[in-house]
């Protein structure tokens, strides 16, 4: 005997509407937190963008940084207002991108997802970054390794636009003709 068109939903169904509509309020949470803690604004770096680059940058590029704190610092300091810069010569696309990408690495729960690491950039050593890119480009999951290229394109472009940042590779600059 099949119910009829005005029968109550089965149990099944319930728990399958229930479930969807739990799915699609973590789902809204976590993207309104990416929202919320988005890499790039009105043509600046957010806080928590500069806090996702000059990690990544420890990362990529910290065996060339010098050993001194405060040299340190300042080189990071200067590459964080290149690379605004070079994401502000950007088409409105690719800013988009940008934004979207250091929010979902600043925020936790989708900081989580991307690279399995709860606590905050700021909190990271140096060795932890380097270990956590290495763990983004050899994992088989696509959306890691897109991570690992972008993160690592968008750091080298930042960094590497800057001349006086040439000498820490041994680059002498180009050759005068």
């Amino acid at each position: 005997m099949s119910a009829g068109p005005n029968s109550p939903a089965s149990p099944k169904r319930r728990w399958l509407l229930k479930s969807a509509l739990a799915l699609a309020a973590v789902g809204g949470a976590i993207g309104g937190g990416v929202w919320w803690r988005r890499g790039f604004d009105k043509q600046h770096l957010t806080q928590d963008g500069k806090s996702v680059f000059r990690a990544l940058a420890r990362g990529i590029v910290g065996p060339m940084l010098p050993a001194a704190p405060a040299e340190r610092q300042a080189i990071l300091d200067r590459y964080v207002v290149e690379l605004e810069k070079l994401i502000n010569t950007m088409p409105s696309a690719k800013r988009d991108q940008i934004s979207l990408l250091a929010g979902a690495l600043a925020n936790a729960p989708t900081r989580y997802l991307i690279t399995a690491r709860w606590a905050s950039w700021d909190e990271a050593t140096d060795d932890e970054v380097r270990a956590l890119l290495v763990q983004l480009r050899e994992s088989s999951g696509m959306a890691q390794n897109a991570t690992y290229v972008a993160t690592r394109a968008i750091t080298c472009m930042g960094f590497f636009s800057i001349p006086d940042n040439w000498s820490l590779t041994g680059y002498p600059g180009p050759m005068t003709i």
